[in-house]
């Protein structure tokens, strides 16, 4: 019944396959190939929705998907696509326990992985809250929390 030779299977008990981020790739910073990314791998999400419990990224997801125009993705603006981004808190739990579509499924979903692309795009135009600029200059954060506080009584 099983085949020793193939290896790695849709369905199976083992870990999913991680592919690497290919961030070198000029590519990779491409903004419409991103939006395309995002809007199949958000179609495919919005089809299942087994991840809903898991972090307010989904929610928000789904939200703007039931409230557009065409209740599908293609009625979501592009730019709400980011607030589903901002939602995602690169935990993996949707990637390691939820997702029945993470490689080696042929649609090839990888959600916390397409958030980072996003978020390093985002980051890379200079798009970024304040609040993100400071939590993620671990230097200059560990330098100021190593100044000495006196404190007078």
């Amino acid at each position: 019944m099983s085949n020793a030779t193939s290896g790695r299977r849709e369905g199976s008990l083992d870990a999913p396959t991680r592919h690497p981020l290919d961030w070198q790739n000029p590519e990779f910073y491409n903004q419409d190939a991103l939006f395309n990314e995002l809007e199949r791998v958000y179609d495919i999400c919005h089809g299942c929705r087994r991840c809903v419990s898991l972090c307010n990224a989904f929610p928000t997801l789904f939200d703007l998907v039931d409230e557009s125009e065409t209740m599908e993705v293609d009625g979501v603006k592009h730019d709400d696509y980011w607030k589903v981004v901002d939602e995602c808190y690169l935990c993996d739990l949707c990637y390691m326990t939820k997702c029945p579509y993470v490689p080696p499924h042929e649609w090839n979903v990888d959600f916390p992985h397409l958030m980072l692309r996003a978020k390093a795009v985002k980051f890379k135009q200079g798009n970024t809250k304040f609040r993100d600029k400071v939590l993620t200059s671990t230097d200059a954060v560990g330098k100021l929390a190593s100044i000495p506080v006196v404190v007078q009584t």
